[in-house]
């Protein structure tokens, strides 16, 4: 049996920026042909507000306020739609100001093992200094790493780690590429940025993920 399997993803794209959370309603998208009218149909409208758009569709779940524009993919679907949507709003709202994108990539797998489990956390936050003063198990619940990236300036990549809540024994990957926008033409600059940095990240996210369970899984 596998010591970890990766049995959810998604990915997301979060906009920083200035919006009209009113216009975001599904039906725009389906006048704009953003997304297939039977999609837009079915969708589940939670909030249509100036203050707050929020609405899932078969494939996406879409969050927006005046400052913020997040679009997640529903669990395990292809993520490459959600990036076609997004460039394809943002071309028809060409004007709208940018000043940051963060592209995620989200993975819970299933360890092969309460025992594997365990050993991740171990290794990843070693138990020793807390169990002289700590009573019973003390086990690790969110360990975030972040470095800088010197292309584009001022880019970073944070990673996050925690117990899964949807598989059980599981770990969590939040994987986070944070792009800060320059100060003319922020939202060309991120558009391309997201053409370009979409497949990488994704990909980057999985093996950033793997390599740490298989070193968790080696000896030593």
């Amino acid at each position: 049996m596998p010591e970890h399997t990766l049995e959810i993803s998604g990915s997301s794209v979060v906009l920083v920026g200035s919006f009209n959370p009113a216009i975001f309603h599904p039906e725009w998208f389906a006048r704009n042909g953003l997304l297939p009218q039977g999609e837009v149909d079915s969708a589940e409208l939670q909030v249509i507000h100036p203050q707050l758009s929020q609405f899932e569709t078969e494939r996406f779940a879409f969050q927006i306020t005046s400052d913020r524009f997040t679009g997640i993919t529903k669990p395990n679907t292809i993520a490459d739609p959600l990036k076609d949507l997004i460039l394809g709003t943002f071309y028809i709202l060409e004007h709208t100001p940018i000043q940051a994108m963060g592209l995620n990539r989200i993975l819970h797998f299933a360890m092969g093992s309460v025992e594997a489990w365990h050993r991740l956390g171990d290794k990843l936050a070693p138990k020793e200094p807390w169990q002289e003063i700590l009573e019973g198990r003390p086990g690790m619940r969110n360990l975030d790493i972040l470095t800088s990236n010197e292309s584009p300036k001022g880019s970073s990549l944070l990673v996050r780690i925690q117990p899964s809540l949807l598989i059980q024994p599981g770990v969590y990957f939040e994987i986070n590429a944070h792009y800060p926008a320059p100060e003319r033409a922020g939202l060309k600059s991120m558009m391309d940025l997201l053409k370009n940095q979409w497949e990488t990240t994704n990909k980057k996210g999985e093996e950033i993920a793997r390599h740490i369970l298989d070193w968790a899984a080696s000896e030593g």
